[in-house]
């Protein structure tokens, strides 16, 4: 698994049930010894993108939870290109901070990095401090989506 200049971003609320998805799922990756050379980065609702990339940074995979109109627990797997951002594909107010960023660094005259999202369908957003059953039970899933998108940058 290629992990230089790899970083995966968890974004959410986890007092908010499944839209702590991509907090715990930097938890969990931080127990495998695999994921030992990507930056995991815990990015909490709102993440200063900018303040978080360095030269060295050039891909990123966000995970968040994303309604998206599917099933409870479907995973999305969407690239954020410019075209994205200008019709507003993406639906996680989480985001918008991201995407702002990603404007930004390209205007200061750099070249942005290649973001991915793999996003997941919530079944419950209440307060509380655990995942949905439903959710839940798809971690593997979840997991598993974000290892093979890490192994399709070798």
């Amino acid at each position: 698994m290629n992990k230089h200049g790899v970083m995966v971003l968890g974004i959410g609320n986890p007092l908010c049930r499944d839209d702590g998805i991509g907090i715990r799922v930097i938890e969990e990756m931080r127990k495998q010894d695999e994921y030992g050379g990507i930056r995991l980065i815990d990015g909490g609702t709102s993440p200063d993108l900018i303040s978080l990339l360095d030269k060295d940074v050039e891909r990123i995979i966000i995970v968040d939870a994303l309604q998206g109109g599917g099933l409870h627990g479907d995973i999305y797997h969407l690239d954020l290109r410019e075209e994205n951002i200008a019709d507003g594909a993406v639906t996680s107010l989480h985001e918008l901070g991201v995407l702002d960023s990603l404007k930004l660094i390209k205007k200061l005259g750099q070249q942005p990095p290649q973001v991915t999202v793999i996003g997941i369908e919530p079944a419950d957003t209440s307060h509380g401090l655990h995942l949905s059953p439903v959710i839940e039970a798809k971690l593997p899933d979840i997991m598993r989506a974000v290892k093979s998108e890490i192994e399709r940058l070798d």
